[in-house]
């Protein structure tokens, strides 16, 4: 496994700090982000229907199949063939995917679909670039 520099610090986002001051360990990034390696992939998204959740365009997502979604969550799913990322919205309604972009309306799931959670998003990797995307104005 590969494993790199792990620096220990809180970096404040307005004011640069020398973070080598705090250079501990080496880390490795499974043991650190992944919980259940058996049930856990990498995905790429495509669009920009969870950008206000900040999920760009070429995010890529850390996914878990072991978990039970819950209300809220942000889930991987299949819906009539389709995958999709959104939030989850479970109630005594029923079930709703909902787009984090006001541009996209929810998705209904009805007894008619064919629906699958494919998993719980548990942590989400940007590429800086992409950023503009999410929020347009600022860069």
């Amino acid at each position: 496994m590969k494993v790199i520099p792990y620096i220990d610090a809180r970096i404040a986002a307005g004011f640069p700090s020398p973070a080598n001051d705090y250079l501990e360990k080496r880390i490795d990034l499974n043991e650190a982000f992944v919980t259940h390696p058996l049930s856990t992939f990498l995905v790429s998204t495509q669009g920009n229907s969870m950008n206000a959740a900040f999920i760009p365009d070429k995010s890529k997502l850390l996914v878990d199949k072991s978990l039970s979604p819950k209300n809220g969550d942000i889930v991987v799913a299949v819906c009539d063939g389709e995958f999709t990322v959104k939030f989850i919205e479970l109630s005594v309604k029923g079930c709703r995917l909902l787009p984090a972009n006001i541009n996209y309306q929810p998705i209904e799931i009805t007894s008619e679909m064919q629906f699958q959670v494919w998993g719980v998003v548990v942590m989400i990797f940007i590429d800086p670039k992409d950023v503009k995307h999410v929020c347009p104005g600022r860069l």
